[in-house]
């Protein structure tokens, strides 16, 4: 039986960080200023993106997938189902969160070159940037999305350097600036169609 390599490794930091701003969010949304909440989510999709790239040039440990995961439901599952419940979307809330679970639960025992089902970075920053937006029919979003998590629709791993640093930039840009945060959005939603466009990058 091979044995585990265990112990952290630089990668594995970023989701430390993932899952602190994830947790800061949540006591942050539990005291009712959404609109801050929603920038910590935007925070951990950053350190989330810095984590896949560093342990891409770095490596990672065997327990690296397992711990980005669970970060990643509590940034990307359980705050922005809390955002939802606090906007009275109960009904809501526990669908998207039971998708997050699912979608990442799947993520770790099956391997495809691009993902199975909406990344939960992707749905999150959405429902992030649709809540500083202020959009009226963010419920029938956040089902959509919730769809899309666990469904069988591929969507690609984005790998050109370039465009991830761009990205990076703008949601960075997003935390302090509202105009990049309907840029964050524009790109976002064009990566939820993209597998109609079949574009790849």
């Amino acid at each position: 039986m091979r044995r585990l390599q265990s112990r952290f490794s630089f990668a594995d930091l970023f989701s430390i960080l993932n899952a602190t701003s994830g947790f800061l969010g949540i006591c942050i949304a539990s005291s009712g200023n959404l609109i801050l909440a929603v920038k910590f989510i935007m925070i951990s999709v950053l350190m989330d993106g810095i984590d896949g790239f560093v342990a891409r040039k770095k490596g990672c440990s065997d327990l690296g997938k397992e711990f980005d995961s669970l970060a990643d439901v509590v940034s990307f599952g359980v705050l922005p189902s809390l955002i939802l419940f606090k906007m009275n979307l109960l009904y809501v809330s526990i669908p998207y969160l039971l998708s997050c679970v699912y979608r990442l639960a799947r993520f770790n025992v099956l391997t495809y070159e691009d993902f199975l089902g909406l990344p939960t970075t992707a749905s999150a920053l959405c429902l992030a940037c649709l809540t500083i937006a202020d959009f009226p029919y963010i419920h029938i979003v956040a089902l959509i999305l919730s769809v899309l998590m666990v469904s069988k629709v591929r969507y690609i791993k984005v790998k050109n350097k370039v465009v991830l640093g761009i990205v990076g930039v703008i949601i960075l840009l997003s935390l302090f600036l509202d105009t990049f945060v309907y840029v964050t959005l524009i790109l976002t939603l064009a990566y939820i169609i993209s597998p109609v466009l079949k574009v790849r990058l």
